[in-house]
């Protein structure tokens, strides 16, 4: 989003689609609306209340915000174009804006852009869509998780043909959080709801992203890792099936710890440490005992920013794990 005037690129871009082919009007264009799902999925649902107030105004006031087409040829849509020379406009922006023009008989603007494939088109749509200011918060994360998705895996860095590791995004994550303002790890879940979300029907997952169904975000993170393979219909199959992988992995856990307790028996005292920090010691009044049980000098100074690092085995013998 940083650096992207899209009012001018929008007009730029319609300008000179017009001038340079006589043969398209806006009539035309608007007439010839292509509407592809792949990216109709990535145009953020509106409630009811949301679609009835915009169907209102609308009506009233008339459409005031132009919609966004691609201008392209068939053979870079469609892998088995005919034509692929012929001329197609693909609505990619606006398009509950559209669906309620055609309905009402409303006239409505179109702002044209070019692009030089699919994948950019989608590009362009999630920094688009992270700009509004009116998402919901599932709706912020879903394209945030979308967006760190896509350059992990080379297709957000698409304009300038270079994968990540040429294009110098080593630390995707940390960009990324700097660019939102929250953490790598908050970036990092987004990218994981949006796993999840896309492993739901599309009907589902609108709900989700509306705020009409309300589903705890941990249980979506789930379902991005299972290995379900159809979409999940209802929120009742998606805590069941959730709820099973939550207790597969109580049971792998179980089975983990024991492995590892039984590890612990052949260690020595360099391969297992524990940290004890001063603010623990100073809250507890335990600076004298702790010098006494170390054999630290009188002079040592314990205070919150004091730290020392102990064997498993010596925390065992002062009761710090493994006490009653």
């Amino acid at each position: 989003m940083k650096g992207i005037d899209f009012k001018k690129q929008l007009a730029v871009n319609t300008a000179n689609t017009l001038k340079n082919n006589k043969l398209i009007s806006s009539e035309n264009v608007k007439n010839n609306l292509t509407i592809l799902p792949e990216l109709k999925s990535f145009i953020p649902p509106l409630n009811d209340d949301e679609y009835r107030s915009l169907e209102e105004s609308i009506i009233l006031s008339g459409c005031r915000t132009p919609i966004l087409v691609w201008d392209t040829t068939k053979g870079i849509v469609y892998n088995d174009a005919e034509n692929p020379n012929e001329p197609v406009f693909i609505l990619f922006d606006g398009h509950h804006r559209y669906e309620i023009c055609k309905r009402n008989n409303v006239d409505f603007q179109i702002d044209l852009m070019t692009f030089q494939s699919i994948e950019e088109v989608k590009n362009f749509m999630i920094d688009f869509q992270i700009g509004r200011r009116n998402m919901t918060s599932e709706q912020i994360s879903y394209f945030r998780g979308l967006k760190y998705q896509r350059l992990k895996t080379g297709q957000g860095g698409i304009r300038t043909g270079k994968s990540i590791e040429e294009s110098g995004l080593e630390n995707t994550a940390q960009k990324l959080a700097e660019e939102f303002n929250v953490s790598p790890a908050t970036i990092k879940r987004d990218a994981v709801f949006a796993e999840g979300l896309e492993k739901m029907s599309p009907a589902l997952k609108a709900q989700v992203l509306t705020g009409k169904t309300k589903v705890d975000k941990k249980a979506i993170q789930k379902l991005a890792k299972s290995s379900t393979e159809s979409p999940i219909t209802s929120i009742e199959e998606l805590y069941q099936l959730t709820d099973g992988i939550r207790e597969s992995k109580k049971v792998e856990s179980s089975d983990l710890a024991r492995k590892f307790r039984e590890s612990i028996k052949n260690a020595d005292d360099s391969e297992l440490t524990i940290s004890v920090k001063g603010s623990f010691l100073v809250k507890n009044e335990l600076e004298s005992i702790w010098k006494i049980l170390r054999n630290l000098p009188e002079e040592t100074i314990i205070d919150n920013n004091f730290s020392d690092t102990i064997s498993v085995f010596e925390a065992t013998k002062f009761g710090i794990i493994g006490g009653e």
